[in-house]
């Protein structure tokens, strides 16, 4: 693996980022732009995208590169065709960006947040990635170079816990498309690759602070997060390796062994073996973490959701409610 070639060529390819004015996207924006490579990003507000394209052009490399942006909706499948039908070339290597998270508990979530967290989170990654893939399949001849489409997912695809409702089911929903597509895209001579970043610096973690549960915040624990330039740094040292999983911290790592399933892994046996101890000690981990749950929610009895009735039982403690309800079953 040390000494193959670099496995990850972007020079003179073309580049379409979603969710490319901000973040991780742009970030990947200017990092591909300084190697060589034609961008358009996309997104849905034309003052950011000209903003984040001001950004992107001191990284040019060549004066023949284009540097270019289209306003769409991609949670909208008409808004991703119009990005590829407006497309100069047929794209080379997509990248799935778009998405946000909006940390809450789940019965604090409303019905318009939780459907725009399956738009944001899923519909771009899977409208965006069908036009593409359709796009790519339209060539007369498939190309000998191989084409790549990156799905940006989520540490907590492999382990979800309380207050991420609204984000990690759909985050989970992309490693499983990203594989079945791994095997579709074959045809093609096209590479998938999914992405599971930690916490890093961005817009977004910012905006996640403001609504984030304090149970949330104490499951997660102290929290270092990393600069989004050295998340972006991390994920193209590993594509350029050639692999297909990228993580970008030992937790994501550690916790990708425990859910290996059918997808692809970069040091098979290794993982296959932190899997196997995993198996035991993750009963462990959720105990302890449903115990925090159960100490967190009887230290503050307000913030138990209470049903729209006068029943008094609701004046039970979390842990007594869930007692009542085993020894009726017994």
């Amino acid at each position: 693996m040390f000494f193959r070639r670099n496995q990850f060529i972007v020079k003179n390819q073309q580049v379409v980022i979603s969710g490319g004015s901000q973040g991780l996207g742009l970030e990947f924006a200017k990092a591909l732009f300084h190697r060589g490579a034609h961008v358009t990003i996309v997104a849905r507000t034309v003052e950011k995208l000209q903003n984040s394209i001001k950004e992107i052009e001191p990284f040019r490399v060549d004066k023949s590169q284009e540097l270019s942006y289209i306003d769409a909706d991609v949670s909208v499948y008409s808004g991703c065709e119009r990005v590829f039908n407006s497309l100069k070339r047929s794209p080379q290597i997509v990248l799935c960006c778009a998405g946000s998270s909006i940390p809450k508990l789940f019965l604090d979530l409303d019905g318009e947040t939780l459907e725009d967290g399956i738009k944001v989170n899923y519909n771009t990654a899977l409208f965006f990635s069908h036009a593409a893939l359709k796009k790519m399949s339209q060539l007369d001849q498939v190309p000998e170079q191989k084409r790549h489409i990156l799905f940006f997912s989520s540490t907590v695809a492999f382990y979800s816990f309380i207050g991420y409702a609204q984000y990690a089911p759909l985050k989970a929903a992309i490693r499983n498309l990203a594989d079945l597509l791994g095997q579709e895209s074959i045809p093609y001579n096209v590479k998938i690759s999914t992405i599971f970043p930690g916490n890093f610096i961005s817009e977004g973690f910012l905006e996640e602070q403001k609504t984030k549960p304090e149970i949330t915040s104490i499951i997660e624990g102290p929290s270092n997060p990393i600069s989004v330039s050295k998340c972006c740094e991390i994920i193209l040292n590993q594509l350029d390796k050639g692999q297909s999983i990228v993580t970008t911290d030992s937790i994501t790592y550690v916790l990708h062994c425990l859910m290996l399933g059918s997808s692809p892994r970069s040091h098979y046996l290794l993982q296959s073996l932190v899997g196997i101890v995993l198996i035991f000690l993750a009963p462990l981990l959720s105990w302890f973490m449903d115990r925090q749950v159960y100490d967190y929610f009887n230290k503050n009895p307000d913030l138990v959701p209470r049903s729209h009735t006068d029943n008094p039982s609701n004046e039970l403690s979390v842990e007594n409610k869930i007692e009542q309800k085993k020894e009726k079953k017994l």
